[in-house]
C-alpha cells in the first residue's frame, strides 16, 4: 500500500521500501522537511529514530513527540503551510540525553541538541552562555565536534549600544570558542544566524565524535577572517563541513548569500542576489567534491532552506532555485531578517549521497 502527498511543490511517495532502505544505510542521519501531518506519519514509520525536530511557524506546535527533542522557531513559513518541520532521522535507534535546558538525542556518530535562552541580558552575554554550555554538554558525552549550528534571535540588525545585535552575538560566540579551547578556523562549524520573532535566542546543533572536513569557498573571504568593519569579532563559522562515514558523504552548507570576498553584491536587487547566492552554493559544493564529497551529480538528495526578507520575492527566488537545481530539490521557504541589512535572502543546503526518507 502506498499513497502520495504534495509537499513544497513535490510529490513524495511512501512505501515500505523506505524503512528498509534507511535501516540498511550506513549514513548516520538524514534530513526531511515535513508538514505537521507528515511528522506524525514519520514517527510511526521510524519509531525511536528521530534525532530531533524543529518547528517553524507563527505558533508553537501543540504536539511534540515525547521521544524526540523538539525546538520551535517563531518564523513565518512561505510554503503553502502554516507550519513546517525540519526532521533529522537516524539510521539506527537513538538515545535521549536531556540535561537541564538541553534536549538532545544521539546515535553512535551524531548528536542533535537544542536550547532556548531568554534574552534578558545583552546578546554577547547570552551567546557566550549558550555556547559555553553547548561545549560543556557535548564534551561530557564525547561528541566534542560541532558540525552545524543554527542561531535564531530577534532584531538581528538593530543597533544596541553602538553595535548591531549580530555583532554583539558574534563577540559572545567568539569568546566562548576561545574559552573552551576551540581553534578559530579549524574547529568552526557550518552555521547561520537569522532574525526571528519573539524574545528568545534559539540554537540547535549537530555535533559528532569526528570533526569532519572544513570546506571554504574560493569566491569568498572566510567568515572567521572578516575585517574589523563587520564588528570587533568575526563571525565564527565555516562555509561548510563535510562528514564522511562508511562511504557516505553529508555536506552541511552554511547560510549563503550574495557576498563575494567579504562585500555584499547587488544591494536592492533580489534576482541578482539570488543568482549570486546560487553561484556561491555551487562553488562550495565544487570545493567539497575536491575534498572527497561523493555525490552522483543529481539533486535528489539536495535540500535547501531559503530565508527571504520580503515575501514578495518568494515566487522569483523559487523559480531561480528550480532552474538552478531542478524541480526535484526539496526547499523550505521562511521569512526572516538576514544578518546584513543590504541582503535580501540567504540559502543553506544539505547535500548527501545517503538515503533521505521520502514522504
Amino acid at each position: 500500500m502506498e499513497k502520495t502527498q504534495t509537499v513544497t511543490g513535490r510529490v513524495h511517495r511512501r512505501d515500505d521500501r523506505d524503512l528498509a532502505a534507511l535501516s540498511g544505510s550506513a549514513a548516520p542521519l538524514a534530513l526531511s522537511y515535513l508538514t505537521p501531518v507528515e511528522v506524525a506519519v514519520h514517527r510511526a514509520r521510524y519509531p525511536g529514530r528521530t534525532l530531533g525536530a524543529v518547528a517553524f511557524g507563527a505558533e508553537s506546535p501543540r504536539d511534540a513527540a515525547p521521544d524526540c527533542p523538539c525546538a520551535w522557531v517563531d518564523m513565518p513559513v512561505l510554503n503553502d503551510e502554516s507550519a513546517m518541520f525540519e526532521v533529522w532521522t537516524s539510521a539506527h535507534p537513538v538515545v535521549r540525553e536531556d540535561a537541564g535546558e538541553f534536549v538532545a538525542a544521539r546515535n553512535e556518530d551524531i548528536l542533535f541538541g537544542c536550547l532556548q535562552i531568554k534574552l534578558d541580558r545583552r546578546l554577547d552575554a547570552a551567546s557566550y552562555l549558550a555556547y559555553t554550555r553547548i561545549f560543556d554538554f557535548i564534551d561530557s558525552l564525547d561528541y566534542g565536534h560541532l558540525l552545524r549550528v543554527w542561531n535564531y534571535f530577534p532584531r538581528i540588525t538593530a543597533d544596541a549600544d553602538g553595535l548591531e545585535r549580530y555583532a554583539w552575538f558574534n563577540i559572545g560566540r567568539h569568546r566562548a570558542f576561545a574559552a573552551k579551547g576551540r581553534v578559530i578556523g579549524a574547529d568552526t562549524p557550518a552555521a547561520c544566524a537569522l532574525g526571528s520573532r519573539g524574545n528568545d535566542l534559539v540554537i540547535y546543533f549537530l555535533a559528532a565524535k569526528r570533526a569532519g572536513q572544513l570546506v571554504e569557498n574560493p569566491r569568498q573571504t572566510s567568515a572567521f577572517r572578516y575585517p574589523a568593519q563587520y564588528g570587533p569579532c568575526s563571525p565564527t563559522f565555516a562555509r561548510a563541513r563535510l562528514l564522511q562515514t562508511a562511504g557516505n558523504s553529508v555536506l552541511f552548507v552554511s547560510g549563503t548569500a550574495s557576498i563575494v570576498g567579504h562585500a555584499t553584491l547587488h544591494p536592492g536587487n533580489a534576482p541578482a542576489q539570488a543568482n549570486e547566492t546560487i553561484a556561491n552554493i555551487r562553488a562550495v559544493i565544487a570545493q567539497a567534491r575536491l575534498a572527497g564529497l561523493e555525490c552522483s551529480g543529481a539533486n535528489a538528495n539536495l535540500l535547501l532552506k531559503t530565508y527571504l526578507r520580503h515575501p514578495r520575492d518568494f515566487a522569483m527566488v523559487r523559480d531561480c532555485l528550480k532552474q538552478a537545481f531542478g524541480p526535484a530539490t526539496s526547499v523550505l521557504y521562511l521569512q526572516a531578517d538576514v544578518c546584513r541589512a543590504d541582503l535580501l535572502l540567504e540559502v543553506e543546503a544539505v547535500y548527501s549521497n545517503a538515503f533521505a526518507p521520502r514522504h
